[in-house]
This record gives structure tokens, sequence and C-alpha cells, in this order.
């Protein structure tokens, strides 16, 4: 939270920048400078700013809106706030130590590389559209995404209150025992509890992949009409699966769109290894040896 306020505290103080400032000095500089990017606007200190840097801190202030709201009134003011920020960078540069010096240095290196890369692959990373045969082969091995795959019908028994011996034992020998191969479970625990044994019945018919474990596990591995081995835990469970029905997938002429859109960035990301590949063979790489 301390980086957020810190954040937030930041651009309350570049729009409060915005709006101080000399201002007839700044207007006077944006009228009498020539027109061209290399022309000095302000120097603070031996530290100028030139036109293109004004153009870029409005692009960068503004974005896409810049055309719309771009003025003189405002190129005055963001001057003026570069002028301070030019004032504050002068400052904490000479505050710095050398190793922090060193580090900012080392950041701006990182920085600039990361802009070039970035500039490379823009102009250089070209992928390969995806194909109807690679969209088909996604669709037939990933069934479970397009509404397809298996739902199991399945029933359970368990405990639903912390057990003490000797109750404990006695539930694991009653659902071990020979009454649950009976079809009703229901009327089986509705007996069961109105002598006091705390079990309670449930039924549901879900995709086993959306359960959490262990039931998941013991929906999975159990044939339809089979008992899953008794699970003894903090609760007791006992399963049982009734049936299984195999759903139909959404058709592929539904999904294709969606399925590029997945398997886009899988193309960009082989183009930029390609491309990676290909600048090594273009330079000079030699790793220092101990």
């Amino acid at each position: 939270m301390i980086v957020r306020k810190v954040k937030y505290g930041l651009c309350g103080v570049f729009a409060g920048l915005l709006l101080t400032g000399c201002e007839g000095d700044s207007r006077q500089a944006l009228v009498s400078a020539p027109v061209e990017p290399s022309a000095t606007l302000a120097t603070v200190d031996d530290s100028i700013i030139t036109r293109d840097q004004l153009e870029l801190t409005i692009e960068r202030t503004l974005g896409d809106s810049a055309p719309l709201f771009a003025s003189a009134e405002v190129e005055r003011k963001i001057l003026e706030s570069l002028v301070s920020s030019r004032a504050m960078a002068l400052l904490a540069e000479r505050e710095l130590s050398p190793s922090e010096h060193a580090q900012l240095d080392l950041k701006a290196q990182a920085y600039r590389e990361e802009l070039l890369v970035r500039h490379y692959l823009e102009a250089h990373a070209t992928p390969e559209p995806v194909t109807t045969e690679q969209v088909a082969d996604y669709y037939n091995r990933h069934p479970d995404e397009f509404g397809g795959g298996v739902e199991r019908s399945f029933e359970t028994i368990s405990s639903n209150q912390v057990l003490e011996e000797p109750q404990r034992s006695d539930l694991i020998t009653l659902l071990s025992g020979p009454s649950v191969q009976e079809r009703d479970w229901q009327t089986l625990v509705i007996a069961w509890r109105e002598t006091g044994k705390p079990l309670e019945y449930r039924q549901n018919r879900l995709k086993p992949e959306m359960l959490q474990q262990p039931l998941r596990g013991l929906v999975e591995s159990t044939p339809v009409g089979g008992i899953a081995p008794l699970l003894v835990d903090d609760q007791l469970l006992l399963v049982r699966v009734t049936d299984e029905q195999h759903l139909p997938a959404k058709p592929l002429a539904e999904v294709s769109g969606a399925i590029r859109e997945k398997l886009a960035p899988q193309a960009l990301k082989q183009a930029v290894k390609s491309l990676s590949a290909q600048a090594l063979k273009e330079v000079k790489v030699q790793y220092s040896s101990r």
C-alpha cells in the first residue's frame, strides 16, 4: 500500500507542476523558439529542453488524446513541468553517491536496451498465421475446453460432525458392512439418522475435474455402479458412482475464433525464438571464462 500511495502522490505532484511556473517566460519561449525539433525551449543550468522533448512528453502525457487536447496553454504547462522535473533531476543527481549513480546508469542502460529490443521485434517479428489445421488439432486434443468431456453422477454418505471413540469405530464398521450394498442409500441414511447416527446423504452430477481432492480421485477411479473404498480421515466418506454421460463439444465453427486467439501468442513466441536465434548468428558472442 505504501507504493500505491507514493505513486498517487507523484501523480498529484506532476499535476501540480502543470499548474505552476513562470507563465510569461514559458509562453515567450514557445512563441519565439524555432519550430525545428532540435530548437531549445529552455535551459536548466547547462541542461537544455528541446521542442522534440516537449512533444514526446505531450504524447506520453495525453496518449492518443494528444491531438484533441493539445493547445498552446497545454504546451506551456507541460513545458513548465519539464523544467521543474529537470531541476529536481539535476539536484537529485548531485546527491547520488558513486554506487547509487552506477545503479542508476545500469537501470537506464537496461531500459534503453528494452526499448531497442521492442523496436527490433516490432520491425522484424512476423509470426506465421494460425492455420486451420492447427485450430482443428487443438480442438480435437482439448474437447473439455469446449463443452465436451464426461459428467459422472455419484452419491455420498459422510459423517457430519467430529467423531470420538467408540462412535468413530462403530461408524467405520457400519459403512464397511454389507448394508451399503443396498440400492437406496438415501432411505438407508434416513433410517440411520433416526437411530442417532451423525451421517448425511448427498447426490451430485459433475465433471470430476470440478471436484476437490480427495473426492475427485474417488469419483474418477470408481467404475459406474461401483463403491469406492471408505475414506477414513477427519471425516468418513463413502462414494458410489451411479452413472456417466459423455457430453458433446461445441461445434468447431463456433469456437475456432477463440482457438485462434489462444494460439496466436504461441505463434508470436515461436517467431521471437526464431528471431533471437537469427540475431545471435549476426553478432559475435564470447562468454568470459574463469
